[in-house]
């Protein structure tokens, strides 16, 4: 390889943010471009919009079936306790069942 495609092939990797060690001075330019195009990952976000929408699709559908587990498990974790609770309301009636049992006897 001579020091144009050797420049070539750093430029590639400070491009896609690859390290340059990568290179291997014993190989052709190709063999090398091909090595390093491997190491690229793409992500596309048009592509995988489908893809994400039908695993949504599907978590909702397990969820819809199986709400009540979700819920049970939600509740011994103590998950469904909200965390803003204000002071308990004094103003309202105390109820006794003692009371209540003693009057509709």
């Amino acid at each position: 390889m001579h020091n144009l495609q050797l420049r070539s092939l750093k430029n590639l990797c400070r491009k896609w943010d690859l390290d340059t060690h990568l290179i291997d001075n014993t190989l052709t330019f190709s063999e090398n471009k091909t090595i390093l195009m491997s190491q690229v990952h793409t992500f596309d976000l048009e592509s995988r919009m489908e893809e994400w929408a039908a695993k949504q699709e599907e978590y909702n559908h397990y969820v819809r079936e199986h709400f009540l587990s979700f819920y049970v498990t939600y509740v011994r974790d103590g998950t469904t306790k909200s965390a803003i609770v204000g002071e308990p309301d004094t103003s309202a009636p105390q109820f006794s069942l003692r009371e209540f049992v003693a009057m509709h006897k």
